[in-house]
């Protein structure tokens, strides 16, 4: 009578197991299926900590991705980084205004001999992307995408297309050396969070993230 306990246990636990492994396999399965991540082509340094003047500190960094097939054009993906550093003062949340369509991430383009590259004019029609509060718990970080993602160009550029809120560039195919992207983040504080917590505000000067020239490739 024991053994056959033993068994039925043994059998139970078991299939126990197996449903364990195969929900293992599946998620797995799920999570690889998806889009993949986007190639990452430049990553900038962390800005210098900024603490506002209730003691909160915040510093950022640009990372600039690209997930384009070789041989095709298209636009980078820029991203920004903020970090929610503790001083030992407030372990509370902090939030942030992240307009992506506005101007509080002001970025510049420059060229290898680190000279402003014009910006490219360009007429575009889309609806308008609304901002949104970001929350950061006390020392974590959030990966915020920086360019204006929802909008695409036609014809689609020779070169790698740059769209952000306070302009356009585009990094003409044949162009050589290096290029690098920098500026400052000043999220406004004049909007009311509806959660209550505390608004960070100042601005974070954004070290260069660098752009090689292998990425403006040639569409085909």
């Amino acid at each position: 009578m024991l053994c056959n306990i033993h068994r039925i246990w043994k059998s139970k636990t078991d299939m126990k197991t197996l449903c364990l492994l195969l929900a293992l396999v599946l998620c797995c399965h799920w999570c690889f299926a998806g889009e993949p991540d986007p190639a990452v082509i430049g990553v900038g340094e962390w800005s210098e900590p900024v603490s506002d003047g209730d003691g909160y500190t915040l510093r950022g960094r640009l990372v600039v991705c690209d997930d384009r097939p070789a041989g095709a054009s298209g636009h980078a993906r820029v991203y920004l980084e903020l970090e929610h550093m503790f001083k030992g003062a407030f372990p509370s949340a902090l939030e942030v205004y992240h307009d992506v369509q506005g101007t509080a991430l002001n970025l510049e383009l420059r060229d290898g001999h680190d000279q402003p590259v014009p910006r490219t004019p360009m007429a575009i029609r889309a609806p308008m992307l609304p901002p949104c509060w970001i929350t950061l718990p006390v020392d974590s970080t959030m990966r915020l995408r920086g360019d204006l993602y929802h909008l695409s160009v036609t014809p689609k550029p020779d070169g790698l297309l740059i769209l952000l809120g306070n302009g356009t560039w585009i990094i003409p195919a044949n162009a050589a050396g290096e290029f690098s992207l920098s500026g400052t983040f000043t999220p406004s504080a004049d909007h009311p969070s509806a959660l209550k917590y505390h608004i960070w505000h100042g601005t974070l000067k954004l070290p260069k993230v660098k752009i090689p020239p292998s990425k403006a490739v040639k569409a085909g």
